[in-house]
């Protein structure tokens, strides 16, 4: 493992900074999310964690990386995600235009970039499936699935922030004497600019008139990272996992999008239609408090995070694991069901 501490160091203080300095600017251009029925939040909320994130890895990056070649498709795709999640945030563009710049960054991903999904292991107990001609296209569908999961996450006060750090330790203990350096390093620089954005987002030590949030910029460079990052370790013959562990390790962003979009299609509406029927929508109406709401949701990741590092160290067979996970999603599915019909007859 060669990452330098001074990277993580760097990352640290730089985002630090930057929410120091965007704070003023986000609020007078008003950069900010306004309280509505799906949003309960009190004021004017900056909209500039994900700014400052990218900025401490970026700056991290370019000032300590003895070979910029190897970030820069991933530099660009993130730039592009983050561009036009700042201007979601300050417009609210439509979604066919958000998707088709995640499409783009996709595909630059797979194309340039080479991360792409040749296998999904032994699924099934019957040997490796390999992906020849649906390789490019399962990969772009993969990429897109992941920068929406963990928008689509983003509804609780440090939930997606939450869920993202305990993804990124995980991916980091796993792959630390990885041979991708530079994955390494942009997973170990969230584990450092993910705690720096939760303590101004939670208010911890921070007054809740300095409370910021991701925005959709945020939320979309860190699940475009988390797919870049899980991609190159769960892949080719230097792997740290195996594909299935991926579902263990990106669990709950992972089980929610299915299920809500299972849900809504069940209902006859567009996939990418809001409603307050998230999960942490859910505990709060069965009378859970946020802060327990986050709690529960965190530590269900932290189990699933477990599992997977177990299977993966252990050598559990993968078609064993693939069943776990789909046996915890079959129970996770229907204890929602339970909860809407519960909420359904209380109101």
């Amino acid at each position: 493992m060669n990452v330098q501490f001074s990277s993580i160091l760097i990352a640290l203080i730089t985002t630090f900074i930057m929410i120091f300095l965007l704070r003023p600017p986000a609020v007078r251009l008003k950069l900010t999310d306004q309280p509505n029925d799906r949003k309960l939040h009190n004021g004017s909320v900056p909209l500039i964690g994900g700014i400052a994130m990218f900025f401490g890895l970026i700056v991290s990056i370019l000032v300590t990386s003895h070979d910029l070649n190897e970030f820069k498709y991933f530099l660009i795709a993130s730039l592009i995600i983050v561009f036009i999640g700042v201007l979601d945030d300050y417009r609210d563009i439509s979604i066919s235009i958000r998707l088709l710049f995640q499409v783009l960054v996709a595909i630059i991903i797979v194309t340039a970039g080479g991360m792409n999904i040749a296998s999904l292991g032994n699924l099934f107990g019957s040997g490796e499936i390999i992906i020849t001609k649906w390789s490019y296209l399962i990969s772009v569908v993969a990429i897109i699935a992941g920068i929406n999961a963990v928008n689509m996450g983003d509804g609780l006060h440090g939930l997606a922030g939450g869920n993202s750090l305990v993804s990124f330790l995980a991916i980091s203990y796993m792959s630390f004497n990885s041979a991708s350096q530079d994955s390494l390093l942009i997973s170990l620089l969230f584990c450092a600019v993910l705690p720096v954005f939760l303590i101004n987002n939670l208010c911890i030590g921070v007054s809740t008139k300095k409370r910021i949030f991701m925005g959709d910029a945020g939320s979309m460079f860190i699940g475009l990272s988390l797919a870049w990052v899980l991609l190159d370790f769960s892949q080719g013959e230097d792997q740290s996992f195996s594909p299935v562990i991926v579902l263990w390790l990106f669990s709950f962003p992972l089980i929610e999008i299915i299920s809500t979009i299972l849900r809504r299609l069940a209902l006859g509406k567009s996939p990418f239609h809001s409603d307050l029927y998230h999960s942490h929508h859910l505990l709060i109406k069965l009378g859970f408090s946020e802060k327990k709401t986050l709690m529960i949701i965190i530590l269900f990741s932290v189990i699933m995070v477990i599992i997977g590092i177990l299977g993966e160290r252990y050598l559990i067979a993968e078609s064993l694991m693939f069943i776990g996970f789909l046996l915890v999603f079959v129970m996770y599915f229907l204890a929602r069901g339970l909860a809407l019909r519960k909420i359904k007859n209380i109101s």
